[in-house]
């Protein structure tokens, strides 16, 4: 009986341990600046969920930027930029579960429609200032 009590004890200890040691960021790690903060550095679109977390995002006008994309989901996404005319001004790879960071060239002073090629229902605007 002692014997199979401490099986289970251990087998417990060994699902609460599992389940408290989460992924974190390594020491020194730079997170990347969050959607809707401009700093002429980087963006952050997050996909989960088959949508964009935060669907609008601001970046500074006539600068090249960076965006940070990060497909949280096991589906395919990627992110591409139209001008109001509906041009692609800017189209990314496809990534499932990844995070990667695409070099888009400046855009001018506008808004800007941005989707998922793959899930045409995922939207979200780029304002670029």
């Amino acid at each position: 009986m002692k014997r199979l009590t401490l099986t289970f004890g251990l087998l417990a200890l060994a699902a609460v341990l599992a389940a408290c040691s989460g992924a974190s960021a390594a020491p020194g790690s730079k997170a990347p600046t969050p959607a809707g903060s401009p700093n002429g550095d980087a963006v952050t679109v997050v996909a989960k969920d088959i949508k964009f977390v935060s669907p609008a995002v601001t970046v500074k006008a006539d600068q090249p930027v960076e965006i940070v994309f990060d497909n949280q989901d096991g589906a395919p996404h990627n992110i591409a930029i139209a001008d109001a005319s509906g041009q692609t001004a800017f189209k990314g790879e496809i990534v499932s579960s990844k995070q990667v960071t695409y070099q888009v060239p400046a855009l001018a002073a506008g808004t800007y429609s941005f989707i998922c090629e793959v899930h045409p229902d995922m939207k979200g605007t780029i304002t670029a200032q």
